[in-house]
């Protein structure tokens, strides 16, 4: 765990979205991300902006808790060309695409199309991937922005 492992007690679900060429089907596979570290910064935002819809976040993940996953990390592109059913086996932080929800989501069932829309609308602490730092240093991690 990284040196920050303290901070590292949060969980989250990731939603990898897949949409099929050939019949614009949307589908999604969840992944549980636990001992992340996620920042929510609602309330500063708000402040600062004085718009109702600042929500924001930031999601950091340690490399090491991912190999613990029985899932491997691949950059988007490269998960995006692997069949669909080997994306099951993997995960991705896709921006614009993926989205992730606070706490253990994985036995949501989302609708057929626009699933983190319906998520947004009707859950708290929804987040749209908008950003992936990936750190490979002293401490690797990714740090995943989401608004």
């Amino acid at each position: 765990m990284m040196g920050f492992g303290l901070f590292y007690n949060d969980t989250v679900t990731l939603f990898n979205r897949f949409c099929d060429p050939d019949t614009d089907k949307e589908r999604y596979y969840p992944t549980l991300l636990e001992c992340v570290n996620l920042v929510e910064t609602k309330g500063a935002n708000v402040s600062k902006s004085g718009m109702d819809s600042a929500d924001a976040a930031k999601l950091f993940v340690d490399f090491a808790d991912l190999s613990k996953l029985g899932k491997r990390y691949m950059d988007p592109k490269a998960w995006d060309a692997i069949p669909e059913e080997e994306k099951l086996n993997c995960i991705t932080f896709h921006p614009a695409e993926d989205f992730f929800i606070k706490g253990d989501q994985t036995s949501l069932e989302l609708p057929e199309s626009s699933g983190y829309e319906w998520a947004r609308d009707n859950m708290d602490a929804v987040y749209k991937v908008t950003t992936v730092d990936k750190y490979e240093d002293i401490m690797p991690h990714f740090e995943v922005g989401g608004v």
